[in-house]
C-alpha cells in the first residue's frame, strides 16, 4: 500500500536525511560517523529492515570501489604515474602554457582510469621540481589540475567512487545496469569545455604566488614555528632581545622563551636571553635554513613545547651535516588525519622531528604536539635523504621536498599498466562486468607482486567505503516510503514553467551546490532516487536527471573543501579560500549551461 502524501514515514524519513545534511555540513563527526547514525536510525525506526539497512555493504558498487583503489596504487606503486610525470617534464620545458596544457591533457585520461586523488598526490612534487627549475609559479598549475583531476573522473563508470556509487543505487532502484563508458560521451565534451576555460578565462583569473627558482627560494613565503637553543658560549646569553638585534640579524620573531620549564609569552625587547633558552621564533623556512650556519644556536629538531633535557638529547642524536629540512603534506586519506603529533608519538613512529605546521597557508600558534594533523597541513621537517624516502614510502605523508625518490618496483610497470588495460577492456566489451574485472585485476596484481596485500589494505580508503555502504539504505528509504516521490512531485512544481531543460539544470544546480558544502557522496544518495522519481512523475527517460547528479556530484569547483583534490592543494599552491570561488564560480556556471545543453543530446528525455 502506498504512503499518502507526508504520512508519518515521509516526515520521519525526511527528517533523518535533513539532519544528515546538517551533520555533513556541520563537519564536526567524521562523514563515516554520520553514515553509521544515519543506518542506525533508518533500522531503529523500522524505515529499512535491518536487511536493507546493511545491504549497501553488499552492494557491487562497494566492492568495485575498494578494487579499483587498490589498482590506482599498483600504478602508483610500480612507478607508472612517475614515468609519466617525466614525460610531461621533458616536453614543456620552460612554457607555462605548455605545462599547463601537458598536465591537463596527462591527469584527464589517467584520472577516467585511476583514482583521482593518487594523480594529483603524485603531481604536486613533480610539478614543484618542475616550477623551481622555470621560476613558474605553483599556483598557476595545481587549480587547475586538481579542477582537471575531477573532470576526468567522470569520463569513465571507474573514474570516481560517486560514478559507481550512483550507477549501483540505480541498478538498486530497478533503472538498469550502466555501462563502462555509457556517460563518456557528454562528460567528453564537458570536460572540453573545461580544459577549453581552464587554457584561457581560467588562467587569467588563477592567481600567481610562490614563484621559485631552487630550494631556499621556493619556500620564501612559506612561515613556521620552531625552536632555537642557546649555546652556553652564546654572545647571545645575558643580552636583551633589543641589545642583541636578533629579528634584525636573523629575520625571525621571537614569541616565546622556555626556561627550566616556564615560558615567557611574546617577550619584550628588554626581556633577557640565558644560556640553554628555547627561543620559539617566527620566520620563514630560508631564514630558520639559515640558522645551521649560525654558531651557538641550534634548531631545537623536536616539538618546542617538551622539557630543555628532552630538546637537548634529541638534538644530540641527530647528524646535522646530513640533514636538511624538508616539507611533507598531509594526504586527505592518511591514517595520521585527526591524530596529534603527540599521540602518534611522530618522532619515534617516522624517524624524523616536525619543526613546524602550516595550515591554509598560516603558521599555527598552538604547541605543536597537541595539534590535530588535516589533510592539507604542511609539516616542516629536518631528515637526511634516507629518513625523507622512507617517510615517503611509507604512503601516510608526501614529500615536497628535493629528494629524487626512485619508484618502487619499477620493474612491474610493464605487468601493472596491462592489468588495468585488461580490466577496462574486459568491461569495455562486456566479456564480464565491471565488478567481477576489477576484482580479476586486483588478484592480478597480488600475483604478480605490483602491490602486497598489506599495502593494498591501508591504500583502500575505508572511510569513504563505510560511508558509502551505510548511506546507501538512505536512499531505499526514500524510495520505499515514497518520499522520493513526494519531493519529486514538489521538484517538477517548482520547475515545471521551466521545461524539461529547467527541471535537468536545477537538479544540476542543486547537486553542485550540496557538493560544496557536505560529501560528493551523500549528495548522489539523497538526490538520485530524487531524480529518478522526478523522471518518472514527468514521464520522460531518468537517465538525464541520473547522469545530471553523476558529474555534478563530482566536479567540485567553488571551495577547497568541497573535493579532496582541492583540499590536497590548497596548502602547496598557497591558495585562499576566495581564489576557488574566482576561478571556480564561473566555471561552475559554464558546466551547468553546458551540461542541461549537451547531456539531452545524448541520453534524450
Amino acid at each position: 500500500m502506498q504512503p499518502t502524501a507526508f504520512s508519518f514515514q515521509i516526515l520521519l524519513t525526511l527528517g533523518i536525511a535533513a539532519g544528515a545534511l546538517a551533520l555533513f555540513a556541520w563537519n564536526r563527526l567524521r562523514v563515516d560517523v554520520v553514515g553509521l547514525i544515519v543506518m542506525a536510525a533508518l533500522i531503529v525506526t523500522g524505515l529499512v529492515t535491518p536487511q536493507e539497512g546493511v545491504s549497501g555493504f553488499s552492494n557491487e558498487a562497494m566492492v568495485t570501489i575498494a578494487a579499483m583503489f587498490v589498482l590506482s596504487a599498483g600504478l602508483v606503486r610500480t612507478g607508472a604515474v612517475d614515468v609519466l610525470g617525466r614525460w610531461v617534464a621533458r616536453l614543456a620545458g620552460a612554457s607555462e602554457g605548455r605545462l599547463l596544457a601537458i598536465s591537463l591533457a596527462l591527469v584527464i585520461p589517467l584520472s577516467a582510469f585511476v583514482n583521482n586523488t593518487p594523480v594529483v598526490v603524485v603531481m604536486i612534487p613533480m610539478i614543484l621540481g618542475i616550477t623551481r627549475q622555470t621560476g613558474i609559479a605553483p599556483s598557476r598549475l595545481f587549480m587547475p589540475i586538481s579542477f582537471a583531476s575531477q573532470m576526468g573522473g567522470t569520463l569513465t563508470l571507474i573514474g570516481t567512487s560517486t560514478n559507481l556509487l550512483v550507477a549501483g543505487l540505480a541498478l538498486e532502484l530497478g533503472l538498469g545496469r550502466i555501462g563502462l563508458f555509457d556517460i563518456t560521451p557528454p562528460a567528453l565534451v564537458l570536460a572540453c569545455v573545461g580544459v577549453l576555460y581552464l587554457l584561457t578565462v581560467g588562467r587569467w583569473l588563477t592567481p600567481s604566488r610562490n614563484p621559485s627558482t631552487d630550494l631556499v627560494a621556493s619556500y620564501e613565503l612559506r612561515e613556521y614555528l620552531t625552536g632555537l637553543i642557546v649555546d652556553e658560549d652564546s654572545p647571545l646569553a645575558g643580552r636583551t632581545l633589543r641589545d642583541s638585534r636578533f629579528g634584525e640579524q636573523h629575520g625571525l620573531q621571537v614569541i616565546g622563551i622556555e626556561r627550566e620549564g616556564e615560558r615567557v609569552t611574546f617577550p619584550r625587547g628588554g626581556t633577557h636571553i640565558h644560556a640553554d633558552d628555547l627561543l620559539l621564533v617566527r620566520g620563514k623556512v630560508a631564514d630558520i635554513a639559515r640558522i645551521g650556519e649560525t654558531e651557538h644556536l641550534r634548531i631545537s629538531g623536536t616539538r618546542p613545547e617538551l622539557s630543555l633535557a628532552a630538546v637537548s638529547s634529541a638534538t644530540d642524536e641527530a647528524d646535522p651535516k646530513r640533514e636538511r629540512l624538508a616539507e611533507v603534506i598531509v594526504p586527505p586519506r592518511s591514517p595520521v588525519v585527526g591524530s596529534t603529533l603527540r599521540s602518534l608519538n611522530f618522532r619515534g613512529r617516522y624517524g624524523v622531528p616536525v619543526l613546524g605546521i602550516q595550515r591554509h597557508g598560516e603558521p599555527l600558534h598552538a604547541a605543536l604536539g597537541d595539534i590535530e594533523l588535516e589533510a592539507g597541513d604542511l609539516l616542516l621537517v629536518q631528515a637526511n635523504d634516507a629518513q625523507l624516502r622512507g617517510l615517503h614510502r611509507g604512503r601516510d605523508l608526501a614529500l615536497l621536498g628535493p629528494i629524487d625518490l626512485p619508484a618502487r618496483r619499477r620493474r612491474k610497470i610493464k605487468v601493472a599498466v596491462p592489468i588495468l588495460a585488461a580490466v577496462v577492456l574486459l568491461a569495455a566489451f562486456d566479456v564480464t562486468t565491471i565488478l567481477v574485472a576489477a576484482i580479476l585485476g586486483v588478484v592480478g596484481m597480488f600475483l604478480t607482486g605490483c602491490i602486497t596485500p598489506e599495502e593494498a589494505y591501508r591504500e583502500v580508503d575505508w572511510m569513504v567505503l563505510v560511508l558509502l555502504g551505510s548511506i546507501i539504505p538512505l536512499g531505499i528509504a526514500m524510495q520505499n516510503t515514497g518520499t522520493a516521490h513526494v519531493i519529486a512531485l514538489g521538484v517538477v512544481r517548482l520547475t515545471e514553467p521551466l521545461g524539461l531543460y529547467g527541471v535537468l539544470a536545477a537538479f544540476y544546480l542543486l547537486t553542485s551546490l550540496l557538493t560544496e558544502i557536505i560529501s560528493n557522496n551523500a549528495t548522489a544518495v539523497v538526490l538520485t532516487p530524487v531524480a529518478i522519481g522526478t523522471s518518472v512523475a514527468l514521464g520522460i527517460s531518468p537517465m538525464p536527471l541520473v547522469v545530471a547528479v553523476m558529474i555534478a556530484a563530482s566536479n567540485s569547483y567553488m571551495t577547497p573543501i568541497g573535493y579532496q583534490t582541492n583540499t590536497f592543494i590548497y596548502g602547496p599552491g598557497g591558495y585562499r579560500f576566495a581564489d576557488f570561488v574566482r576561478v571556480g564560480g564561473p566555471l561552475n556556471v559554464l558546466m551547468l549551461v553546458a551540461a542541461t545543453v549537451v547531456i539531452p543530446l545524448f541520453f534524450p528525455f
